[in-house]
């Protein structure tokens, strides 16, 4: 039960990171780039970049924020 639980956890701050990354890195191209021919080349790019950096963030930083959470609530 516990190892299902952990990757479940792990899984979770992979979709996680991805699914931000993804939003973030388009609203970051949009901006400083605007909408041209290499829009999507320059944000698929940016996007891969930032899941490199999201995903061990992610899963590093996710149990000290719940621990926050706990402590405030």
């Amino acid at each position: 039960m516990e190892t299902a639980n952990k990757k479940s956890k792990i899984l979770f701050g992979i979709f996680m990171a991805g699914m931000m990354a993804l939003a973030m890195s388009f609203v970051m191209v949009w901006i400083n780039v605007g909408m041209n021919s290499h829009f999507f080349f320059i944000w698929m790019k940016s996007f891969g970049l930032g899941f490199i950096v999201a995903v061990p963030t992610s899963i590093i930083t996710a149990p000290i924020a719940q621990r926050l959470v706990n402590k405030l609530t």
